[in-house]
């Protein structure tokens, strides 16, 4: 059986690996640092805000301190006015029983 501290420092590395977001905006990459970060569950979640007025997005990366991405999006979003939040999710799926 795993017990709960297994899951907790597996999530808590989970939230302390990206350092940055790499997002490509009108054809150049940017890099972006995070709005927020928060555990929900079995899942990190990784929150960078664009602000108002940014360019069409094609690609967000989500990169360790070494650059080595650890998520990737394509998408076409067009700009907006209100600015874009983008949220990347990083979650843990266990099999098996867990010890309390």
């Amino acid at each position: 059986m795993v017990t709960q501290i297994v899951i907790d420092r597996v999530l808590q590395f989970l939230k302390e690996m990206p350092k940055k977001a790499v997002v490509t905006i009108d054809e150049q990459d940017l890099i972006k640092s995070f709005h927020s970060q928060e555990v929900v569950e079995n899942t990190v979640k990784t929150y960078v805000f664009l602000e108002d007025g940014h360019g069409q997005v094609t690609t967000t990366k989500l990169v360790d301190s070494q650059g080595i991405e650890l998520d990737r999006y394509s998408t076409s979003i067009q700009p907006s006015e209100d600015g874009l939040m983008i949220v990347f999710t990083l979650s843990v799926a266990l099999k098996g029983d867990v010890q309390a």
